[in-house]
């Protein structure tokens, strides 16, 4: 069996069709379905039928495509290992860090990595924590950092720190009179929060469960200079890490704790228990538990 041809047939699967396969794979489409072709009769079984709207797995087709990502992904390592062996740092390492961690913990991190070791090309993938447990599991990113809880069983995680929401609102807002502010006054207020896929959210579809609420939603961004801007333009209320407040001063807006509950979550390194771990990767474990005084 051919790692090629498992390559192509996992990337046809992932992309939902033979063209947009053969793009990204920079062969040609035919050359791609005589590949699949001969994969399906090496197997004497049918993997993929054609629809209109793409491809769909056979049952048979299942099965080995969760096969092809785990071969795929120790072909990868054994590559990796074999290219880092000793000398200088060198190639790519693939970090992912939610929005919200990136900034306030790993900025000085970063440069210090940067700085250290030049010739290591560092990618980082900003995800949501839901989205790391996939990324983390396909070997799209080699070392992150997470928002508990994380379940997945093949990460070995390190919790570093404990965070907690503060209530960010225009100063004009009949709340910002107030030290404090209890949860159960801002269950009919306008939300301006993160996409769905950051865990933050989480906590406050939770707390708002407590009174059998949801959420008033009045407006969403990955970016926060846009939701503080929705903010002071009085859309609505938002609600942000006190160590992003604090690392980030921001001016124009009152910040406000929140009690009952308060809104806390823990915050770990997460590295993959199994498979190869490159050198590059080793470094960057190192210096951000030496960064973060992690013992």
């Amino acid at each position: 069996m051919d790692i090629r041809v498992l390559r192509y047939f996992v990337e046809v699967v992932q992309l939902n069709g033979f063209s947009r396969a053969a793009d990204v794979l920079c062969i040609t489409q035919p050359a791609i379905s005589r590949s699949i072709k001969k994969l399906e009769d090496e197997l004497g079984v049918i993997l993929l039928v054609r629809e209109v709207n793409g491809v769909r797995l056979t049952d048979d087709g299942a099965i080995l495509f969760e096969y092809a990502k785990q071969i795929l992904a120790q072909f990868n390592d054994m590559n990796k290992a074999l290219q880092d062996k000793s000398g200088p740092l060198t190639g790519t390492l693939n970090v992912g860090l939610p929005p919200v961690i990136a900034s306030t913990y790993f900025a000085d991190i970063i440069m210090a990595f940067s700085s250290r070791h030049p010739q290591v090309e560092l990618k980082i993938f900003e995800l949501g924590t839901k989205q790391m447990a996939d990324a983390m599991r396909e070997g799209i990113v080699e070392t992150a950092a997470v928002v508990l809880p994380f379940n997945e069983d093949t990460v070995e995680l390190t919790p570093f720190s404990e965070d907690h929401l503060m209530l960010l609102m225009s100063p004009s807002h009949p709340l910002a009179i107030k030290k404090e502010v209890h949860f159960n006054e801002l269950i009919n207020e306008p939300f301006i929060l993160f996409s769905e896929k950051f865990r933050i959210n989480d906590l406050i579809y939770s707390a708002c469960g407590i009174y059998n609420k949801e959420p008033i939603i009045a407006g969403r961004s990955n970016h926060l200079d846009l939701i503080i801007a929705m903010v002071k333009a009085g859309v609505g209320v938002t609600l942000l890490p006190n160590s992003m407040c604090n690392k980030n001063p921001i001016d124009d807006l009152i910040v406000l704790p929140v009690v009952e509950p308060t809104l806390s979550y823990q915050i770990a390194l997460a590295n993959n228990k199994d498979g190869y771990k490159s050198r590059s990767c080793q470094a960057w474990d190192q210096l951000a538990r030496e960064k973060l005084i992690i013992e």
